[in-house]
């Protein structure tokens, strides 16, 4: 007789090639049986907790491929001063001096989220603008890409960037043309910033602030997520490690290591994968940037990069938005691989797969903002996983349509090309850029449309490209991050030997009208087998 379950899921929908499979057994942490109901309803016994699913539909949980978790707790504590809440200089300036008006001098005032384009200037406030609000508390306020941030004076001082400060590797001190005096607006500076500032929180804050976007995780379906910061080294792994402990952080964790903190994470005997199915060591972070005016690192310090990470046995994650970055990270992966096959310099195995060598586990790009069709078919024979945001179309769609080229609108976000290409897609949120809510990158993956219901993949003589459909969809956003991260061994399906990461929605989308997604909220989320959010109805 087989073992009872600790848990039956039935009377739901589930999306599987067996038309009559409604229910799902768990045991521990793992689905044992997925069948019909009178088939799972044999492994009850006498202490299994049965669920009625009332025909909602069971998904596995979504994994957010990309995001920056302690970012996104920030934005729970925070000043908001996303274009959702201000539209003008002067009421930016009067968010942040609210604050500091309930905040002792000398202690930190952060903010979030401002958008210049969005402002009645456009352009980026200055440490001028931030002294409007206060002289007495340093202040530092993060662009909602979290590519640039802008300090007060009383912060540029804290921080210790002064006119003949020189611009650290890979970052920009912005400058008065005139007096060469520093603007307070600084271009990817956050791990320099970390380095010199340290923490700003206080650790009663920190732990509220992840508190809630615990809540909103759970809420959402998020049972995992994959932590992208380019500067993450031993002591973001230590955090992550007593947020686990505390019990404060629900979900799995998967954390990109910064390239240039490896030899540290090494130093510790950590490695890709080190760690268990609740947090592990993920990819290597490697940021391909242009805020210098020229792409950084070059060509052949990009190869070299590459073939170092590989040889230190990690898969490498590339930061590559723009057309250019894009096709000089493909190239250069192609180039790295051809370098490892021929040296056997590599230390994991090489596969062949469609006439490619790919390494196990895979390389991604992150991003891959802007890709013409002239790109796929290296993408493909490079073994690529893409993780990109299709939530950026609904978001800042509109902008887009007003903004851009329409010569490159016809290929930003191109996620039905490279679907059909054959490309693997994990789909993200970039966190806190937008926000961590899946079913607006998923409307947007399939109907093109923006927040405003515009269609962001046509405007002018663009013709409309096709999206995919709304399974592809949910794969790319469940499966395709497991498949990102190299767990697609135990988690990302509901099936029998698969970790119990599920989530019950409330609606089918597949019977209702796309704008319907919007409003799609989970009544149960479960991780591991254990139930983590419930909402009462």
């Amino acid at each position: 007789m087989a073992c009872a379950a600790d848990f039956i899921l039935f009377n739901a929908k589930l999306l599987t090639s067996d038309p009559t499979a409604c229910a799902v057994a768990i045991q521990g942490s793992q689905i044992i049986s997925v069948g019909s109901d009178p088939e799972i309803f044999n492994l009850l016994g006498k202490s299994t907790e049965i669920v009625d699913c009332k025909g909602n539909l069971l998904l596995p949980g979504f994994v957010d491929s990309h995001c920056h978790v302690l970012g996104m707790a920030s934005t729970f504590t925070g000043v908001n001063c996303s274009p959702n809440t201000v539209h003008s200089t002067g009421s930016l300036i009067g968010a942040i001096k609210q604050r500091a008006d309930k905040t002792p001098h000398g202690e930190w005032v952060k903010a979030f989220g401002y958008d210049e384009a969005s402002l009645d200037k456009l352009e980026h406030p200055t440490r001028r603008d931030l002294d409007e609000a206060t002289i007495h508390h340093p202040v530092r306020l993060d662009h909602r890409s979290g590519h640039a941030t802008v300090l007060n004076t009383k912060g540029l001082e804290i921080a210790g960037i002064l006119p003949d400060t020189p611009d650290p590797v890979g970052g920009v001190i912005d400058r008065d043309h005139i007096s060469g005096q520093p603007t307070g607006i600084l271009y990817e500076l956050n791990g320099f910033l970390r380095d010199v500032i340290g923490d700003t929180k206080s650790d009663e804050e920190f732990k509220r602030g992840v508190q809630r976007l615990n809540q909103h995780l759970m809420g959402n379906g998020i049972t995992s997520i994959t932590d992208a910061g380019y500067t993450n080294g031993l002591r973001r792994w230590k955090t992550f490690e007593e947020l686990r402990e505390a019990n404060v952080l629900s979900c799995r964790v998967a954390m990109m290591v910064g390239e240039e903190q490896l030899q540290e994470m090494e130093g510790m005997g950590l490695h890709w994968g080190s760690g268990d199915s609740y947090l592990r060591i993920g990819h290597a972070k490697l940021m391909l940037t242009m805020t210098t005016g020229s792409l950084i690192p070059h060509y052949d310090d990009l190869v070299e990069r590459i073939i170092r990470v590989h040889t230190a046995g990690f898969p490498i994650a590339i930061h590559a938005v723009e057309e250019a970055a894009v096709s000089n990270a493909v190239n250069a992966l192609l180039a790295s691989l051809a370098v490892q096959s021929r040296n056997s310099q590599t230390s994991f195995n090489l596969t062949h797969n469609d006439a490619t060598y790919m390494p196990i586990p895979r390389n991604r790009i992150e991003h891959c903002s802007e890709c013409p069709p002239s790109l796929l078919e290296n993408i493909k024979r490079s073994g690529l996983v893409i993780s990109t945001q299709p939530g950026f179309l609904y978001w800042n769609g509109d902008k887009y349509i007003e903004s851009v080229d329409q010569d490159l609108l016809s290929y930003l976000y191109p996620i039905s090309e490279l679907s059909k290409f054959g490309i693997p897609l994990s789909f993200s949120s970039d966190s806190p850029v937008i926000p961590p809510d899946p079913w607006c990158g998923i409307y947007s993956a399939v109907t093109g449309l923006s927040k405003d219901g515009k269609s962001v993949t046509a405007s002018g003589d663009v013709m409309r490209r096709q999206g995919i459909t709304l399974e592809e969809a949910l794969k790319a956003y469940s499966y395709g991050g497991a498949f990102a991260e190299g767990t697609e061994g135990f988690k990302g399906h509901i099936r029998a030997g698969q970790l119990a990461d599920i989530i019950l929605i409330q609606t089918n989308p597949m019977d209702s009208d796309p704008k319907d997604w919007l409003e799609t909220e989970a009544l149960l989320t479960m991780i591991g087998g254990k139930i983590v959010w419930e909402k009462l109805v």
